[in-house]
């Protein structure tokens, strides 16, 4: 390890970097295509499987959640907090698919919007996997590299 960097090589910190980014990226246009496309939005909200009045308040609450967490990862101090709710978004999410696919829910919902409305819900699944994995990863370097600085 170098004794000027916490991370082992060079290549780590531009790695974390591009995590944090990439997830940004990802929130952002979640957020961006729930606004846009509000009645489609909605709609789908409304034909989830859990109760109308979580629908309605997820239907304003999540967009703002995504976004705010979009600019806590652009923001090198914030950054660890956004990285840490995503860690919480992006398993909450990826709970709920794996439920559905699973066939736990009474019934399949429709799929989410955007680029993702192309995928089955095990594709869905498998993409909120690797952008879960993507977050705890990115987490970790961030908590090595901390360490490092300190120690």
């Amino acid at each position: 390890m170098n004794k000027t960097s916490p991370y082992p090589n060079t290549l780590t910190p531009v790695l974390a970097e591009g995590a944090s980014l990439l997830l940004a990226a990802l929130f952002a246009y979640t957020a961006v295509s729930k606004v846009y496309d509000w009645s489609g939005t909605r709609m789908a909200m409304y034909n989830q499987v859990f109760p109308t009045g979580m629908a309605e308040v997820l239907l304003y609450v999540l967009p703002v959640v995504e976004m705010v967490v979009a600019v806590l990862l652009l923001a090198p101090g914030w950054r660890r907090v956004g990285l840490l709710l995503s860690v919480v978004l992006l398993s909450l999410f990826t709970g709920y698919v794996a439920l559905v696919w699973l066939g736990f829910a009474e019934r399949v919902p429709c799929s989410c919007g955007g680029v993702l409305s192309g995928l089955g819900w095990g594709e869905h699944l498998v993409f909120n996997l690797v952008f879960l994995g993507t977050a705890v990863w990115g987490l970790r370097q961030r908590e090595i590299g901390a360490q490092g600085l300190r120690g």
